[in-house]
């Protein structure tokens, strides 16, 4: 903490008082600011950047004119603290103080030690709200929904009417759609907010333990366990929400007592006989086709039933590529943050060739490729990513395959190696944009007749590229 660079204003209609205690301030290196009413005191929050305000309670002759001063600075910036001060001190006026927003009250005459220890928890205090305003503002932007597609936004007003209910909510969708990011969103929208969200793992929970870890245990029956909490995630998720990622993992005895335990809203923990009483949320999720699942008798049809009040169904990346630059634009600022580095940008070659790849692992894919180039790229400044930076499994070759292309087509004259090229190059355009001429003429800069022309020339037949 700098203290030069922290601004304290000191309002009392006692000049003496707002130069002994600026002083005081000004010893400890802080920068003092002084008023001597109430209305050179609101000016000075109005222009000064403000960090702590310290005001007397009674003055000019107005028994209200510290807190009617505490109440603007609150409504004005509720992150500045303030310290009321007041030579009529009394248990009334101090509670009042507190109970609109002031942070301490000091009663004159004061010691400076005093005094400066309350700055400084004040400070530290304001300090803490800061770092948390930050980690909330971080946090919101990562549980941002990145979507404008027609899909996703019928996704979106979806769950806006799903979150403040209690409905339990089964979200598939393939690997690495985001199913996750929206459990913790329908969370955080919920009433439950302020409780756990608290995550089964179910593909990663042994099935000799499953049981343990969801519903707890009986610390007298278990020595194993005896340095652990006995608590189950249904417990840790009381008035919280629990998400069951990969529901279809779990064992099928254990299907069934979760089954009564999502109806009752209770449970018995192992080797107990006392009745244990939750409040919990049920999302979960699978990327796998339920309905089969239940056909084979790997999935409980009760359990889909009572899981499924409210579905939600996520669709591939490959489904919704006009979001596909909303979310590049958001992970890319992400990820200059987390790593300190330059924004990147990309040119509008590489966007188009993102927008029309398949991406096989969805957004997850996508992050992971913006993570790499970031890696790769983010400490240059105003670098742009042109296509040749993009990594083989986007591009779809290897550079030894590609040197060995070369060196074969060395042998050639120009002409036949130019044809060889150009139908190579033609093709994979094409596969790139699923047979359509309009995208390829588009994006190789040619005339649509000119490219067919071109195509009938290099004898490639685009029904193969549907």
């Amino acid at each position: 903490m700098i203290k030069n660079k922290i601004s304290i204003l000191v309002v009392d209609d006692e000049i003496d008082i707002c130069e002994m205690v600026a002083e005081t301030l000004r010893d400890e290196n802080y920068n003092a600011i002084i008023a001597t009413n109430f209305d050179l005191a609101v000016n000075i929050i109005k222009n000064e950047n403000i960090n702590l305000l310290i005001t007397d309670i009674w003055m000019n002759n107005d028994a209200n004119a510290g807190l009617n001063l505490l109440s603007f600075s609150q409504n004005h910036d509720p992150l500045i603290p303030v310290i009321m001060m007041s030579g009529h001190g009394n248990i009334e006026t101090a509670m009042k103080a507190a109970k609109n927003g002031a942070f301490d009250f000091i009663e004159k005459p004061f010691k400076a030690e005093r005094l400066i220890l309350l700055i400084e928890k004040a400070l530290e205090d304001r300090k803490l709200k800061l770092k948390v305003l930050d980690f909330e503002s971080k946090e919101n932007e990562r549980m941002t929904l990145i979507g404008k597609s027609f899909t996703f936004k019928n996704i979106k007003q979806n769950l806006n009417k799903i979150a403040s209910t209690n409905s339990r909510v089964l979200i598939t969708g393939p690997s690495g759609s985001g199913k996750e990011l929206i459990a913790r969103w329908i969370h955080k929208k919920s009433n439950r907010a302020s409780f756990p969200f608290i995550i089964a793992s179910c593909a990663t929970l042994s099935p000799e333990r499953v049981e343990q870890v969801l519903f707890g245990w009986n610390e007298k029956t278990n020595e194993e366990n005896n340095n652990l909490s006995n608590l189950g995630l249904f417990e840790q998720a009381n008035n919280g929400t629990l998400f069951f990622d990969e529901i279809c993992d779990l064992p099928l005895q254990t299907q069934a007592k979760l089954v009564q335990a999502i109806q009752d809203q209770s449970f018995y923990k192992i080797g107990s006989n006392k009745k244990i009483n939750v409040d919990v949320r049920i999302i979960s999720a699978s990327n796998n086709n339920l309905i089969e699942f239940i056909k084979e008798g790997t999935l409980r049809e009760d359990l889909f039933y009572r899981l499924s009040v409210a579905p939600i169904e996520v669709p591939p990346l490959s489904k919704r590529s006009e979001d596909i630059a909303d979310l590049i634009v958001h992970f890319l600022n992400l990820l200059a943050r987390d790593f300190g580095n330059n924004t990147l940008k990309l040119s509008s070659e590489t966007l188009v060739i993102l927008k029309n790849y398949d991406w096989p692992g969805n957004v997850r894919q996508l992050k992971n490729i913006l993570e790499w180039l970031n890696i790769m790229y983010g400490k240059h400044k105003n670098f742009i990513i042109t296509p040749l930076h993009l990594p083989p499994e986007i591009l779809g070759h290897n550079k030894e395959d590609e040197n060995d292309d070369i060196s074969n087509q060395l042998s050639l004259s120009l002409k036949d190696a130019r044809k060889i090229f150009e139908k190579k190059y033609l093709k994979e355009q094409l596969k790139r944009f699923k047979g359509s001429i309009a995208k390829t003429s588009t994006f190789i800069g040619m005339d649509r007749s000119a490219l067919h022309r071109k195509l009938k020339e290099l004898d490639i037949n685009i029904n193969n590229f549907d």
